[in-house]
């Protein structure tokens, strides 16, 4: 039996596609990026929450994966994730169970995970010291992790990180302090304009930070993880976080997630930026997902309704834009992006789109969406389909959200 394909209307719609073609090579061009600046990638698996991509990122070559919830970090044990950093606050009484009997059952599993006050240090020391025998039976690797005035965890100044450290000395046993971390995507000019300034700013506070525990001698790894976050300013990370001039070797990490499917609004702005500030085409990322619906009315002149809504793909980071459009009964693809067709409007499972006269849509034809942000899509799906060029179903990908 012939593979189901999109076009002929083989699987029920509305659905979301991955182009494997294109996730293929943003997979391998992002991670020769890293690898030719000398740093780690451990991509954020919230991304996606799909073991099968996860696979795909760990044989690339990461370094593990990254993941902000207890949900999340079950969801990648069970699908054999070996290394998982956790860019937040161990704190759940629940969570602490699961993440040490991990580490006693597998003793190949590590865990990093993040603290900001010496009330969290001391909280999490105190939960792994109660599970007695049936701890991690190893000591657990934090990161002092460093915020920004009014944004979300981390410690405002050197001399809160510099308590915190020492609150992670005193909880031996059952930490070890193993680096800093930092998250510069939520990073606001003042003035609403350029934002590398305040990232730079930033990033050398984590430096500051780092030099301080450094000086103390408050590290007990024998190199020091050095790592902030996403995909919209990895190079001003590498170049910043690669300066640090430690008694003891330093490893900078990229925590970037959204580089493997791209986008059509949000990050794409964000990798024309990057490549302005650099100078080049690298990481050369092109947008890989897509969500098609089918034309379910065409009710006045200049406006048609396809069978995609919000409870289809996320608008938290704007509108997604009209893709391509499939003649009902062709696989005849008609580009849209520079054809006048907007999204004017959306309810749960409809998507109002304005249309230019001349249109020659009927009902039943087929229309693509191209979103942005792509975490607030995936996060819509149970199941999303790779495609190959003509869009035909190489595989179906379990999400687990």
């Amino acid at each position: 039996m012939d593979a189901p394909n999109v076009l002929r209307e083989d699987l029920p719609l509305p659905l979301c596609v991955l182009r494997a073609s294109a996730l293929e090579r943003n997979l391998t061009s992002f991670q020769q990026f890293s690898a030719a600046a000398g740093v780690l990638l451990c991509p954020h698996g919230k991304t996606t929450m799909a073991p099968a991509l996860f696979r795909r990122q760990l044989d690339a070559g990461s370094w593990g994966l990254t993941f902000a919830t207890g949900p999340q970090v079950r969801a990648a044990r069970e699908h054999g994730v070996p290394r998982i950093f956790y860019a937040n606050e161990l704190v759940g009484a629940a969570d602490i169970r699961y993440v040490a009997a991990e580490l006693r059952r597998d003793p190949e599993f590590e865990f990093y995970c993040l603290v900001d006050s010496v009330a969290g240090v001391r909280l999490l020391a105190e939960r792994l010291a109660a599970l007695g025998p049936g701890g991690p039976g190893r000591p657990l690797p934090v990161l002092v992790e460093g915020g920004m005035a009014g944004a979300r965890c981390g410690v405002r100044d050197v001399a809160t990180a510099v308590e915190v450290a020492q609150a992670v000395r005193a909880a031996a046993p059952h930490l070890t302090l193993a680096g800093v971390e930092g998250f510069e995507g939520l990073a606001k000019a003042p003035d609403g304009g350029d934002r590398e300034p305040v990232v730079r700013a930033f990033l050398a506070f984590l430096l500051e930070i780092a030099a301080a525990l450094d000086q103390r001698q408050l590290f007990d790894v024998p190199e020091v993880l050095l790592t902030a976050g996403g995909t919209a300013f990895p190079d001003l990370v590498i170049e910043v976080l690669t300066g640090a001039r430690l008694s003891r070797p330093a490893r900078v990490m990229l925590r970037s997630g959204c580089y493997l499917s791209e986008d059509w609004g949000l990050y794409a702005r964000v990798l024309t930026d990057l490549h302005t500030r650099i100078g080049s085409a690298t990481p050369d990322l092109e947008p890989a997902l897509e969500v098609w619906g089918q034309v379910l009315s065409v009710p006045e002149p200049g406006l048609i309704i396809v069978s995609a809504g919000r409870r289809d793909f996320g608008q938290d980071a704007g509108r997604p834009i009209a893709l391509t459009h499939v003649p009902r009964g062709t696989a005849e693809r008609r580009p849209l992006r520079d054809a006048g067709w907007t999204l004017a409007a959306t309810s749960d499972q409809h998507a109002h789109l304005a249309v230019p006269p001349g249109h020659g849509v009927a009902v039943g034809d087929l229309v693509a969406l191209g979103p942005s942000h792509p975490c607030t899509t995936f996060d819509k799906w149970r199941t999303i389909y790779l495609v190959d060029d003509d869009y035909t179903v190489t595989e179906a990908v379990s999400t687990f959200f």
